[in-house]
């Protein structure tokens, strides 16, 4: 759900960016909306595995939390990255 609520955000954020700069709205939010999802996507299928497979041998609700919300990190660190270098 957070997940969610974070990509429409930057999507939303991206919108509000192509329309300041005079660019194409709709362009502008699918890629900030792709660069969050192709990220997360990546994390979640190379890096949790084996970040799972670390929580079940030291188990820990902190350890547990960062597993099951660092997709959110990344994918949001990556589409603020390609913001800035996007709307230069």
């Amino acid at each position: 759900m957070i997940g969610t609520i974070i990509a429409f955000l930057i999507t939303f954020w991206f919108y509000k960016s192509a329309k300041a700069s005079e660019k194409n709205a709709l362009a502008s939010a699918g890629v900030g909306f792709l660069s969050y999802l192709v990220a997360c996507l990546v994390w979640t299928l190379a890096v949790t595995p084996s970040l799972r497979d670390a929580v079940d041998h030291n188990p820990s609700t902190l350890s547990g939390l960062v597993v099951n919300y660092a997709y959110i990190i990344v994918g949001a660190a990556c589409a603020i990255g390609l913001k800035f270098k996007y709307f230069k």
